[in-house]
């Protein structure tokens, strides 16, 4: 192995080290600077540049730079695609996935929907050619392409993705597992989004017991599974136990991200809804104002889940007489639901009536 690439090897993991203990700024810079080692070292370490690239954009991805990510992803994707077929190897194809996935996954969350299923779709097909049907990454594979498809409304075909996966995923490595969890926390995510919430308590619950057995109580992802749990609640009506939930997993968010982070403003609204169950409203509009104007900088006006924040806000204004502000919000998220979403979609459907209550 030669020097720089000896040296390159070393700055990744100063780099991991650098992301595990949160200094972002210094991560970035290393991780940049192990890719530029490794182009010195010439097209032999291709695949190796294209690992960092993707281990800088799911960092960059985390701390809400979705833009960076999505660069990222599509230089490992173009690294992967200069090597000759006759170099290809499984680490090389795994590393082509991660990039797709990372590519699919960061268009979906900017809601660029057409873009995403292109990508995910081919991931899978490749995935399948390469690895077969049963392969973990083929698991993968799937549950990227069915995150997608829950949220376009595509609720059977995100389901039998999900179920797949699950089936070959505990064949292989049993349940407690975090990939196992996190398909169970997607199942109990889609039921939450059919409304099927008594249905969807059993497994939302069993995401986090495993991952919390795996990680303890108070890792970022166990308080993710925690607050999808407590979604599921919301829509049992059981107030008391998603409410400490949502509060906590607030409080560690914060700390580890600042305000203005995905996982903040999902649960910023989920915590409103509740309080406007229980009759807080004064609360409960303060959480929603707070929770639109951080999706409106991270997210944009124009992003779905912006839109839903929108609608929520609009409830609530409507219930106490404010009909003319609720009018104006219900228009807003309609428009965005209508020309982001499918038109047979739940959120569509559910603007359409709340605007039609107030016209």
């Amino acid at each position: 192995m030669s020097i720089p690439v000896d040296r390159a090897v070393e700055l990744y993991t100063e780099a991991s080290d650098a992301e595990a203990q949160g200094n972002i700024e210094r991560a970035e810079a290393l991780y940049l600077e192990c890719i530029g080692l490794f182009k010195t070292a010439g097209d032999s370490e291709s695949a190796n540049a294209a690992n960092v690239w993707n281990a800088l954009g799911f960092m960059r991805h985390e701390v809400g730079d979705h833009a960076g990510a999505l660069v990222a992803a599509n230089e490992a994707v173009r690294l992967l695609d200069s090597l000759p077929e006759t170099e290809a190897s499984r680490d090389g194809s795994e590393i082509r996935l991660q990039a797709w996935g990372l590519a699919g996954n960061v268009n979906r969350h900017l809601a660029k929907y057409v873009e995403a299923e292109r990508i995910l779709i081919h991931a899978l097909k490749y995935a399948i050619e390469h690895f077969g049907e049963a392969d973990e990454e083929t698991s993968a594979a799937r549950n990227h392409l069915g995150i997608l498809y829950k949220y376009t409304g595509k609720f059977d075909e995100a389901e039998k993705l999900y179920r797949a996966a699950l089936k070959n995923l505990l064949a292989q490595v049993g349940e407690e597992n975090s990939f196992v969890a996190t398909i169970y926390h997607n199942l109990g995510g889609l039921a939450h989004a059919r409304g099927d919430f008594a249905g969807g308590e059993a497994e939302a619950r069993k995401a986090w017991d495993i991952r919390r057995k795996l990680l303890g109580e108070d890792d970022p992802a166990v308080l993710a599974d925690a607050a999808a749990y407590a979604g599921v609640l919301d829509g049992l009506e059981r107030y008391a136990e998603s409410e400490p939930i949502y509060r906590r997993a607030l409080e560690v968010f914060e700390k580890l991200y600042g305000e203005e982070h995905y996982e903040i403003v999902v649960n910023l609204n989920n915590l409103a809804n509740v309080c406007y169950a229980r009759g807080d409203v004064k609360e409960a509009e303060a959480l929603f104002r707070k929770s639109l104007k951080i999706k409106e900088k991270i997210l944009g006006a124009e992003h779905p889940d912006t839109a839903l924040t929108v609608n929520n806000l609009g409830v609530l204004l409507q219930s106490l007489g404010r009909n003319d502000e609720a009018h104006e919000l219900f228009k807003r998220a309609l428009q965005v639901f209508e020309s982001q979403l499918n038109a047979d979609h739940p959120h569509v459907q559910m603007a359409r009536e709340n605007l039609a209550a107030v016209s």
